[in-house]
């Protein structure tokens, strides 16, 4: 592994070390060292993943060791940071590196991911991963069960969506023939994301069902 890159992921996990809310009250009841330490084997395991990277130019001959290391990372260290970053990039691998991609283990591990870190910063990383892959490859039923939560939290409370989430929305239903429920999630894009690419296309859209 090169130093740019330890360099890197050192200061990623001290950067998401330094922000933890509870570091006082976890040295006092002793679990301070505990995600030390496995903050510290994660990151040997991430070194490792990257150092296989590294080793070759065939990426498929070396999916397995990856997805071993990662898994690894997930299973034994669930609260070092860089299990979050994990599930991403096993997800990533299995809806990039496979052909065809290989949905259900993707969305095993994104329900756990889900369950696990509902407020994870990489949630949106995540979610998007999994819905571009859903909407290049037209599985618009998963592409819905994926997205509609989205829809309808914002439709509860108002907060204001991932566009390319409620875009993706919008297409399920349509591509499924829920022309109202797809008109309903354009114009919220639209409205909220007028000068992004996904309001724009949303806009067009519009046009189009007018017509």
């Amino acid at each position: 592994m090169n130093k740019t890159a330890l360099c890197i992921l050192l200061i990623s996990l001290l950067t998401a070390c330094a922000t933890a809310p509870t570091s006082i009250q976890k040295e006092k009841t002793g679990k301070a060292k505990v995600h030390t330490e496995h903050e510290t084997k994660s990151l040997e395991l991430f070194a490792e993943i990257l150092n296989i990277v590294q080793s070759t130019d065939d990426r498929q001959s070396v999916l397995p060791e990856i997805e071993e290391r990662y898994s690894k990372i997930i299973r034994e260290y669930p609260d070092a940071p860089l299990a979050q970053e994990s599930y991403l990039k096993l997800i990533t691998i299995y809806v990039k590196d496979y052909s065809p991609p290989v949905y259900e283990k993707a969305y095993t591990l994104y329900s756990e991911f889900m369950e696990k870190y509902p407020d994870s910063p990489v949630k949106g990383y995540v979610e998007e991963t999994l819905g571009n892959s859903y909407y290049q490859n037209a599985e618009w039923d998963k592409l819905l069960r994926l997205c509609a939560p989205s829809y309808k939290d914002y439709a509860q409370t108002g907060k204001h969506p991932r566009p390319s989430l409620i875009f993706f929305y919008s297409e399920a239903n349509y591509n499924l023939g829920n022309f109202a429920d797809a008109e309903k999630g354009y114009r919220i894009t639209a409205d909220i994301f007028p000068e992004l690419g996904e309001g724009l296309k949303a806009q067009a859209m519009l046009q189009k069902m007018m017509k």
